[in-house]
Parts: C-alpha cells; structure tokens; sequence
C-alpha cells in the first residue's frame, strides 16, 4: 500500500487526522491502556425523561385527551418502581428497569439552562454552555490515552477536543481491516493473506520510517509541532494495536446501531487502545406523535444500555466500564397541536459502573418537570438548596476518573458549580 493511500484511509477512518496543536501524552510511552472504558450514549434531539426514569402520568382518563397531560399513553397509579427507582410504564422500561435497577444512578431536574439544540448538547456533555470546551470523554481520554491509536472513539453526540486528544470516527469496520493490515492484498480474506512485501521488506521500511521520523523530529524546536508531529506517526504506525482490535471484534456485528458502536468500542478497550467512547443513536427530536415516535427511540437507549452491561459482564469486564447516558434537555409538560412535545430545558442522566453506587435517585421535579433544588450536603430536595445543572455532573465526574487535578484538565475549569457528592 502506497503512502497517500494509506493516509487517504486513516482519513477516511478518523485516524492519524491531526490538527497541529494537538496536545497529547508521549506516544513513546504509550502502553496498553487498563483504567476504566468510560462509555457515553448520547439520545440526539432531547429525551423525554417523563417517558423514562422521572415518570409524571394523567392524574385522569380525561387529563388524557388534553394538550395539558403530562403525558397521553399511562395514568400515574401505573407508574412503575423497582428498587428505589420508579418508571414509566411504556415500552420496554418494566423489564429493563427490573434487570438492571441495582446498577443503575438516576438524576433527575438537571436544569441545561437552554433549549438550543446545540448549547444542550455541548453543555451536557462538556458542563458548560461556553462554546469550545472539551467534551468530558474527551478529556479522560487526554489525559489517560492521548498517544493511543484509537483513545476517544466517537459515533456522534459532542465530540468537540479543544486539541487535548485526537478524535477517531469509524464510518466502515470494514476500513479497520485495512489500516490494521496494510500490506496484505486482501486484508478481508483471512484464507488468502497475500502480501505486497515481505515480512523482511516491511520490516526496513517501517525502520526507514522511524529514522526519517526521528530526524525531521530533531529539527524542530517548537513543542507543540514536535507533539503533532508525533502524534501523527503514531497514528501512523499503529497497525499492531490495530491487529490487536480485529482478534477482539465480533465475527458478526449486530443489526441494532447502538450495539454495533458498542462492539467496537469494547473491542477496542479490550484491545488497549481505548479510553473513551461516544455512542448516539437520533431521533428524538418528536415535534409531532410524540408518544409514537419517542417511545421506540427510548427502547434503543435502553435496549444499548442493556447491552453494554451484559456484555461486559460476559467479557469479564463489567467492574472496569462506566456508562453516562443523556441527552440535549427534556421534553414539554404538554403536548402541541401536532400531539408533540417541544424543547423543555430540564433532563436527566442515568450513570452505572465502577465507582457509581446503584438503586438511587438523585434530584426530583414537580408536577409539572420543574426541578427542585436538592441539599448540597445530603441531596434531598430542600427549598432555597442547589438547582442541578451539568456542570455538577462533570465536576464530580472529572473526580471519579481522577482527572480533576491534572494540568491539561485544569485548564477547562467548572469553577462555577459546587462540588456535590453525587457518587459518595
């Protein structure tokens, strides 16, 4: 394979595409990575977390057929309860939250201070409405994979760097196969592994590399052009790391999208080279047959978030994965002339995983979804207490992964919110 059609790939693929500036580890000590894989699912439109984990049904069969119900499709006496979790009682949500309640952290009237699509995204995934902030995988990432070939993988969602770590897409796996066998014909083929070169050629060809790498690096003396400079080699020449992910990635891939990126990301963890993921699945945005056509999407997020916990149980890895799952902000209390609900800036966000304790709900809205401020020492809901917003998330998030201290964390601060023991 010819240089520029290697490089046409790894574009094509997300990797080795690296803006100068990039500001990652030395990928010369880059080693197998074994901390926690820290999973994000992204619902891209807006959730609606009545449908799901903050249940507000019809006080009546006749709220039911007004504009003014909560929601259409379940009266409150049905709400669900399992553990100290409750649920609405649609789709799929009883036998999901029955299996997994004792995993799982609810919290509920995160206010996102917005009902832009884009602010909603940034600010639930980074904890910031200021524009150009890491996304908290992103992050975690930086500081525990930035020479990794593949450390933040993303499928969509918020993904935005700040240039801590460079960002893997993966539009094909297909495309894996080939940068991870460059030199064979037919890297798809496992019964016909016919080279361009051999293993002696290819051998003083990637020496050759390395050396003129080693000598352009040398002729440098601006810090951050050696770093890209590095990191894009790394990137590079990552083709064993690369072979390491194909012996861990399935013989077939699921049909349902969200398991399939979830097949990729925990072969890839498994595989050493990832830190982080972000996996989306759209659809959400339901102006219009609200409850036809959210209800299904949310069956997905549940029917992922399912998946990921047992399979990395089968894997043996179920202690090392941490799961945060949001989206851009909720839905309205109420339904529009088209029998949708509009934005509505109040969410929530389930977690699961090491380090998160599970049956417990944190924060609380009315009647009506508007959030309730909780106690900054206990949680409890209290009058005059602390509304949630993301950035309280994030700040007790970056203390769970320990990247809270770190240099190239503390140059994206959240000095705004409180510290609030959301995790113990």
């Amino acid at each position: 394979m010819e240089r520029r059609d290697f490089l046409k790939l790894a574009s094509m693929a997300g990797l080795g595409v690296v803006a100068a500036g990039v500001l990652s580890r030395d990928a010369a000590a880059a080693g197998p990575y074994a901390g926690p894989l820290w999973v994000h699912i992204h619902a891209s439109g807006g959730w609606d977390p009545t449908s799901l984990c903050d249940p507000k049904g019809a006080m009546s069969a006749e709220e039911q057929k007004t504009r003014e119900a909560m929601n259409r499709s379940y009266l409150r006496e049905a709400i669900g309860t399992a553990g100290n979790l409750k649920y609405a009682p649609v789709g799929g949500n009883d036998a999901f939250f029955k299996k997994h309640y004792s995993k799982l952290l609810v919290i509920n009237g995160i206010d996102t201070g917005t009902n832009s699509h884009d602010a909603g995204v940034r600010n639930t995934w980074c904890g910031t409405l200021r524009e150009g902030k890491p996304a908290f995988a992103a992050l975690v990432a930086g500081v525990h994979g930035g020479a990794l070939p593949m450390g933040f993988i993303s499928n969509g969602g918020y993904d935005t760097t700040a240039n801590v770590v460079a960002v893997t897409r993966i539009p094909d796996t297909g495309l894996l196969q080939r940068l991870a066998y460059p030199n064979r014909i037919d890297p798809g083929n496992e019964e016909n592994r016919e080279q361009y070169h051999t293993d002696a050629t290819m051998t003083r060809i990637l020496e050759a590399r390395q050396a003129r790498h080693a000598a352009k690096l040398e002729q440098q003396r601006l810090p951050h052009v050696k770093q890209a400079m590095s990191t894009l080699f790394t990137s590079r020449v990552g083709q064993n790391e690369l072979k390491q992910l194909i012996q861990y990635l399935p013989a077939e891939f699921e049909n349902a999208s969200l398991r399939r990126q979830a097949q990729v990301a925990l072969a890839a963890y498994r595989a050493g080279i990832c830190v982080s993921a972000n996996l989306s699945v759209g659809g959400f945005d339901t102006h219009g047959n609200h409850d036809d056509n959210h209800i299904p999407r949310l069956d997905q997020i549940c029917d992922g978030i399912d998946f990921i916990l047992t399979a990395a149980e089968e894997q043996g890895i179920a202690d090392r994965i941490v799961l945060v799952v949001g989206s851009d902000f909720g839905r309205t209390p109420g339904y529009n002339e088209g029998n949708g609900k509009d934005h509505w800036n109040i969410t929530s966000m389930i977690l699961a995983g090491a380090g998160i304790a599970g049956n417990r709900v944190i924060g609380a809205t009315d009647d009506r979804h508007n959030p309730l401020d909780v106690d900054p020492v206990t949680l409890a809901p209290k009058e005059g207490g602390v509304r949630l917003k993301p950035g309280h998330i994030h700040k007790a998030l970056r203390k769970l992964a320990g990247i809270a201290d770190d240099p190239l964390v503390e140059r994206f601060p959240l000095s705004e919110e409180e510290d609030l023991p959301l995790f113990g």
